[in-house]
């Protein structure tokens, strides 16, 4: 879990006593020095603390004489794995995590990051389980997509048990297509260990109008997901790092590249300038996965055909922050036949 760094941060010509008063009182036992641009410049702990004072400075001396200058920091995008990797080996409780400009997100604690998959959070998750999934026929003549068997369990089963795995118990379901397959089976959800509610459509809505079918008064950051995308994707640290940036919106991205097999042509005015021959683009493209803070639902009309992309585009062209947020982690979107025998030649629990 990532806690808010504001608390932890004070400028380098701060007294090493105000250092003290946030280790006294902070949650993450770090206090985070930054300098006139607000990027970090190093960090205190008691051992600097202790030090300090031996060598004889201080209450009063700026923290910066004592700070230790090259903090051990991790990209902001870090997994949890990799964060909990670091603190294993380098046997150490808190690390700060960072843009590339040295801007502080967050801060990582070891305990809170052990204790994730235990405690409940209040965010609900929307799993938009709605559509035809007319590229999986005849498959889905009879049974809606998220339905489709896979290693015994539904696609949609997986997510439910993986976003449970992080703590998250307050789940709608937007169902259309054979919406009832999916409510016979889950239910309200008492079965499964967290509540259940349905988003039930008259019309297909797109992938974010069923959003504003929602009812008000939701206070935390909404998370989002397609109901046949599969991801080891830690939910967890995606709403921390949503909540830490301050942004109305986290999209998840996945690393995606396309070979072409053959020389390709660059020409100007009719004349060839050169071929390149069997080029890689790589790109990043929308895993289907987002966060939405709540005073993005006002922006949704109501009962009417809206899809995510459209959703942000009105965002970015309303100067809103939208964060992005890379997935390392194996994902799978259960769209198309092949992709469906790929996942279960491959299929590995993702909780």
């Amino acid at each position: 879990m990532l806690l808010d760094a504001t608390r932890n941060m004070l400028p380098e010509q701060a007294p090493v006593l105000q250092a003290l008063r946030i280790l006294d009182q902070a949650q993450a036992k770090i206090a985070l020095v930054v300098n006139a641009q607000g990027k970090l410049s190093g960090c205190v702990v008691d051992g600097d603390v202790r030090r300090g004072l031996l060598h004889g400075h201080s209450l009063e001396t700026p923290v910066s004489q004592i700070m230790h200058r090259q903090p051990y920091v991790l990209p902001a995008h870090s997994s949890r794995q990799k964060i909990l990797h670091a603190m294993q080996v380098l046997e150490i409780k808190q690390v700060p995590l960072v843009t590339p400009e040295g801007l502080v997100t967050g801060i990582a604690v070891h305990d809170l990051l052990l204790g994730l998959q235990h405690g409940e959070r209040p965010n609900h998750v929307v799993v938009m389980a709605g559509g035809k999934g007319k590229r999986l026929l005849p498959i889905t003549q009879d049974l809606p997509k998220p339905m489709v068997q896979l290693g015994g369990k539904p696609i949609l089963e997986w997510i439910l048990l993986r976003l449970r795995h992080y703590g998250f118990r307050e789940f709608s379901f937007a169902i259309n297509y054979l919406g009832h397959v999916i409510e016979d089976y889950f239910g309200d959800g008492t079965a499964f260990g967290c509540r259940i509610r349905y988003v039930r459509e008259k019309d297909f809505l797109g992938t974010a109008g069923a959003l504003s079918l929602l009812p008000p008064g939701d206070t935390h950051p909404l998370v989002v997901t397609n109901g046949d995308i599969l991801s080891g994707i830690d939910f967890g640290h995606l709403v921390d790092f949503h909540a830490a940036g301050g942004r109305s919106a986290t999209v998840c991205a996945r690393a995606h590249r396309v070979e072409v097999p053959y020389g390709v042509i660059e020409m100007h005015a009719g004349c060839l300038q050169g071929i390149v021959e069997k080029p890689v683009y790589d790109n990043l493209i929308s895993a289907g996965i987002y966060v939405l803070s709540p005073q993005v639902l006002a922006r949704i009309p109501k009962d009417q055909v809206l899809d995510m992309p459209d959703l942000l585009r009105s965002l970015i062209n309303a100067h809103h922050a939208i964060g992005v947020f890379v997935l390392e982690e194996e994902w799978v979107d259960v769209g198309r036949h092949d992709d469906l025998e790929r996942a279960r030649r491959n299929f590995t629990d993702p909780g």
